[in-house]
């Protein structure tokens, strides 16, 4: 069954916060920050930054007890920001991504950062209202302390030509979209359904190196420095 989704429904719009909420209006276009860093590269490159992460991060194990050994748990202290930085640059090359990515929500367009995300041509892709037949939320409930969550998964924008246009959490702000197309009334209906799979290992490839760098360097510096 379809859910009505309410502004004031904190089981949607828990921890909100979007900058001047409390003044918008029906003559108010809303900016939405969008992160790219999660955007997923090649299996190649994947792989690449993880080896390179794991070897860096276990390299001075290759000299214990050396002089050599802590420098470079030092230098690996200081590679978690590089591959971030690293895994940004190489995202924004792929996607021929210039400048900040937003979107735009108004009462009379959507406005959408588009790429090979949403299979479109590089630059802003624009909806009017008028050509939106529905959009489609899609969700997942989760209980955390007595109270219910609902976890936005994905957007179905459908369009009256019959087009399709998804947008994935992973890569857009949706529990922030969602909010703004409630606000304005657009025509929304909501789809309960599982966690998707689909994304776990692209999720994989950008935590799995974060997390062995910070796990071995930190047993390296316990060892080393304490």
């Amino acid at each position: 069954m379809a859910k009505k989704i309410a502004l004031d429904d904190r089981s949607w719009f828990y921890n909100l916060y979007i900058k001047g909420m409390r003044n918008f209006n029906v003559q108010s276009d809303v900016s939405l920050y969008v992160a790219n860093i999660g955007y997923p590269l090649s299996l190649g490159v994947s792989l690449l930054l993880l080896m390179l992460m794991v070897g860096l991060a276990v390299l001075p194990l290759s000299f214990p007890n050396t002089e050599l050994a802590r420098a470079l748990v030092l230098i690996n202290i200081g590679l978690l920001p590089v591959y971030l930085i690293g895994r940004y640059w190489l995202v924004r090359r792929r996607y021929g991504i210039t400048g900040t990515l937003r979107c735009y929500v108004s009462q009379q367009r959507i406005t959408i950062p588009a790429n090979a995300i949403i299979n479109k041509p590089v630059g802003q892709l624009e909806l009017q209202r008028d050509d939106i037949e529905r959009i489609t939320v899609k969700y997942k409930s989760q209980m955390h302390r007595l109270h219910v969550r609902n976890h936005i998964t994905a957007c179905d924008i459908k369009l009256k030509s019959g087009e399709v246009i998804t947008l994935n959490a992973m890569y857009f702000p949706l529990k922030h979209i969602v909010y703004m197309l409630c606000f304005f009334d657009y025509p929304l209906t909501t789809l309960h359904g599982n966690w998707s799979w689909a994304f776990l290992p692209n999720i994989i490839a950008v935590t799995f190196p974060v997390l062995v760098n910070v796990v071995v360097t930190g047993m390296l510096v316990k060892h080393y420095f304490l």
